[in-house]
């Protein structure tokens, strides 16, 4: 009998902010092409991706490790009135294995945990998968042109996948 592959859950990175942002500029330095436009909404060259990096201030940041090494991350910016907004990367040899959606899934619980009430995300319409993702969630998504915005009531989520 064959064995199920065990998919990781994401774990907090450990650190402060300093730390969490050395690992970031890391992780989105290999981040190619395709996946820099996923997750920042445009091509950006290295230096505007090292820029992101050293100023990113997230309240949450998960990631998955592998090959001894960070390959992907989710991370939880709160706002105002209990909304956080999320963002999601997996270097590209490592996508299309589920690595986004533990993110993703692990992702909303931990946001729900320091009372964030809905995730938002923002997203090109062409990304399917973080599209796909959020109608799992049961979020809705709200397209303007090119670019879509999504939210998902997080009670709502944690609640339907019991």
């Amino acid at each position: 009998m064959l064995s199920a592959i065990q998919q990781p859950h994401a774990t907090p990175l450990a650190g402060t902010v300093v730390d969490w942002r050395r690992t970031l500029g890391v992780h989105y330095l290999r981040l190619g092409r395709i996946s820099r436009q996923r997750r920042f909404m445009t091509v950006l060259p290295d230096r505007s991706v090292r820029m992101i990096a050293n100023r990113a201030s997230p309240d949450i940041v998960l990631g998955i490790k592998a090959d001894g090494r960070v390959i992907g991350v989710v991370e939880v910016f709160c706002g105002a009135d209990n909304h956080a907004e999320i963002g999601i990367s997996v270097e590209d040899r490592y996508q299309g294995q589920g690595y986004g959606k533990t993110l993703f899934m692990d992702g909303l619980v931990a946001a729900d945990r320091i009372g964030v009430r809905t995730a938002d995300l923002y997203f090109a319409s062409e990304n399917h998968g973080i599209r796909s993702l959020v109608h799992a969630a049961g979020g809705e998504v709200v397209q303007h042109g090119a670019d879509c915005e999504a939210h998902i009531d997080i009670a709502r989520f944690l609640a339907s996948s019991d």
